[in-house]
């Protein structure tokens, strides 16, 4: 088995790899990091921020007002 150690600094969620390693090589990858790894928050979530929306609010709020469209003016000929 074979092992390569280096060091690097992640960039816009991505790692570069090594110039010696060749393309189409299996690579198992283990990240160490110092501080803890932040998971991302619940609410960055679309969907549950949208079931959330509607939250505390009654029948009434969610109705639909009722539209009759323009009134029809008659004009003067």
């Amino acid at each position: 088995m074979h092992a390569i150690e280096f060091e690097t600094t992640s960039h816009q969620h991505t790692i570069r790899v090594p110039d010696s390693v060749p393309d189409g090589v299996l690579l198992k990858v283990v990240l160490l990091s110092e501080v803890p790894l932040a998971k991302p928050p619940v609410e960055h979530n679309l969907k549950a921020l949208l079931a959330s929306i509607t939250e505390g609010m009654t029948a009434e709020d969610t109705e639909r007002s009722q539209d009759f469209g323009r009134e029809v003016t008659e004009w003067v000929s």
